[in-house]
């Protein structure tokens, strides 16, 4: 008897409403902090580190590594139980099923013990430096894979096919990670999984969908060459490998896939845009007749197809990576001469300008390569401080003993929210400039005062065109 439109509306879209989900929750509150870190520092000890729990950080040697949420591996279990999900999706939910689930707590508390010493030994061999947000996802990424190989069902199709599509996926969740706190984060994030929805590796691997995929290759160079690194997740979504040409040439789909741009809602109307699409996508779901899925062998794993997978494989790094060797692009961004400064980890600076006083900090912070500088809360999150509105001033953020507050200077002029400096980057070839932090303690000040006193320091160390270099 055949299963009915709306049953197997509802079995699609389940998975796919799970994995927006989980991506959301990727950015909660962790609960893996007590169990990781004394295990983290009892291996450290017991191969002759000398290391100690020094709160937000663990001291290790000359090192203060921050110990973030992600540190305690909450991050990395849910990308892991949404990728479990999503490669299982076809799945019935028996014993097996759940079994493969439950394999990722244990996985997702190795995945990230590994996860932190391969940062430790990252931030030893190349110290001062610190990895940047995407190196940080890259590292969990990394270890990510090989445990989500245990969640992987039996099929009939050749196994390299399989974890080609793992790859992909993983790559795909772990980058959309960093992005749920972002404008429109809900929706990217569902659009993503709509779009994954429509990525398999068929059973006919066409001429012109290796040719397509060469092209593919090259334009992940032009983002390279250019510094558009925003467009990273549409690229991924469009693999053509993977992606149903029917889907992505599609209205539907085309939106979709342009709205997991990071600065699609930003654009007028872009949000509303994404969300009539998405609404499209799930009334077709319901209402078209499943179509069957292409369970034929992948044939010939072989010649130009092993050679395309291989490089596949090589190219869903890219994304993590780019900006590690993309070079400086625009040169330093170095504070203006007549500031005193002092140089810390992480390409940055603290500076005292004349008359400053002490109650209020200045960080000065240069872009990594050609890579456009992240918000405040998540710059934060990766030197281990989680910040949320003051609730008394929409332009400070506060740990609860912080006040907290951005600028950014980019081609000589001062702007004072994310969302202005988004705008500004926008286009090949933009400087990434320069991100300000101040920093005062919460009881010295009130929210509103302590925003007036940025904003009158911001403004007088904003440098003129000639003076940023």
């Amino acid at each position: 008897m055949p299963t009915s439109p709306g049953l197997s509306g509802w079995k699609r879209i389940l998975p796919l409403a799970l994995v927006a989900l989980l991506a959301q929750l990727s950015q909660a509150k962790d609960l893996f902090g007590d169990l990781t870190r004394p295990i983290v520092l009892f291996l450290l000890n017991a191969v002759g580190v000398a290391a100690a729990d020094s709160g937000a950080f663990l001291s290790i040697g000359r090192l203060e590594v921050p110990w973030s949420r992600d540190c305690a591996g909450l991050n990395l279990l849910i990308i892991l139980l949404a990728v479990a999900v999503w490669v299982n999706r076809n799945e019935s939910p028996g014993p097996a099923y759940w079994v493969r689930l439950a394999l990722m707590i244990p996985a997702a508390l190795v995945a990230n013990i590994a996860r932190i010493f391969t940062i430790i030994a990252y931030r030893h061999f190349l110290y001062p430096a610190i990895e940047t947000p995407q190196l940080h996802y890259f590292f969990g990424l990394l270890w990510l894979v090989p445990f989500a190989i245990l969640a992987m069902p039996k099929e009939s199709r050749p196994r390299p096919a399989l974890i080609f599509e793992l790859l992909h996926t993983a790559s795909v969740v772990a980058l959309l990670s960093p992005m749920v706190d972002g404008p429109g984060g809900i929706g990217l994030s569902i659009a993503v999984v709509f779009n994954l929805a429509h990525c398999r590796l068929p059973g006919r691997v066409s001429v012109m969908r290796v040719a397509a995929f060469a092209a593919w290759l090259l334009a992940a160079a032009g983002i390279i060459w250019v510094g558009v690194e925003s467009f990273w997740m549409p690229w991924l979504l469009v693999c053509p490998l993977l992606a149903d040409p029917a889907w992505v040439l599609r209205p539907t789909g085309g939106l979709l896939i342009l709205a997991t741009h990071p600065m699609f809602a930003l654009i007028p109307g872009g949000e509303a845009v994404t969300w009539i699409a998405i609404g499209l996508a799930t009334w077709k779901m319901f209402h078209q007749v499943p179509q069957p899925v292409d369970s034929g062998i992948v044939e010939a794993l072989h010649g130009s197809v092993v050679a395309c997978m291989g490089a596949g494989i090589l190219a869903f790094v890219l994304p993590f990576l780019s900006s590690s060797f993309a070079g400086e692009g625009s040169g330093k961004l170095l504070p203006p001469d007549w500031v005193e400064k002092k140089e810390i980890p992480g390409s940055g600076f603290q500076i005292q300008l004349p008359g400053q006083g002490d109650d209020v900090g200045l960080f000065w912070y240069m872009p990594s390569g050609r890579q456009r500088h992240h918000t405040l809360k998540i710059c934060m999150k990766y030197r281990g401080i989680d910040l949320h509105p003051s609730g008394e001033d929409a332009n400070v953020m506060t740990d609860g003993e912080l006040w907290m507050r951005e600028f950014f200077i980019q081609d000589g002029r001062l702007l004072d929210s994310h969302l202005d400096y988004v705008k500004s980057t926008l286009g090949p070839g933009k400087s990434p400039g320069v991100h300000l932090i101040f920093v005062a303690m919460k009881n010295s000040m009130g929210a509103k005062q302590f925003d007036a006193t940025a904003q009158k320091l911001a403004n007088q160390v904003s440098p003129r065109p000639a003076e940023t270099r």
